[in-house]
């Protein structure tokens, strides 16, 4: 039953972030509540943080066994990983305003965002995730973190998709070369 309740609430939290990011709703929100739509992404950022912190809450109060007792040189590759997601994760915001990012400024209209981390890939904030959810699977492996990190894993290729139409809508024929030529989570090595 715990299994049920934590992949609910992962996929119900996925599934309103998706809703809640989607083009017409936006521009439903915008064409009939002018006055909301100036706050929508600041109300969109509260839904987001506030459902995140409610299942990292509900994780940590769900009894939960442990699957197997990682070795140390594992817990150190765990936190490196995990570090490396947090440091990809905050680069990302370097060409990107992180108050706009949650609603409390104005965005400004930087255009296509070519430049830091998105020179080397097209999602760097997912990128970071993965590393994070990585990290912390082999980190605290029992069974409730695995299943809500296999819940992350499998959603975000769903929200790249839906990001990528909402950016192709934006930006056109500039975001379909910016996808021909940058990877959307793993940089090219060579």
């Amino acid at each position: 039953m715990d299994y049920l309740i934590i992949g609910g609430s992962w996929a119900l939290y996925f599934a309103l972030h998706s809703f809640l990011a989607s083009g017409p709703v936006k521009r439903s929100v915008q064409s009939s509540a002018p006055v909301i739509a100036r706050g929508y992404r600041f109300f969109y950022s509260l839904i987001s943080i506030v459902g995140l912190l409610w299942l990292i809450y509900l994780m940590a109060i769900t009894p939960s066994a442990s699957l197997f007792d990682p070795p140390g040189y594992l817990r150190y590759i765990a936190m490196i990983l995990a570090s490396w997601g947090v440091i990809l994760v905050v680069t990302s915001f370097r060409h990107l305003s992180g108050w706009a990012f949650l609603g409390l400024k104005k965005e400004e209209d930087k255009g296509l965002i070519r430049k830091g981390t998105h020179a080397y890939v097209r999602h760097p904030i997912y990128s970071g995730i993965i590393l994070i959810v990585i990290g912390m699977a082999l980190y605290t492996s029992t069974d409730i973190v695995l299943l809500s990190s296999a819940c992350i894993l499998v959603y975000l290729p769903v929200g790249i998709y839906f990001e990528e139409q909402k950016l192709i809508e934006e930006f056109g024929e500039a975001y379909r070369i910016y996808q021909a030529e940058v990877p959307a989570i793993f940089p090219k090595i060579f």
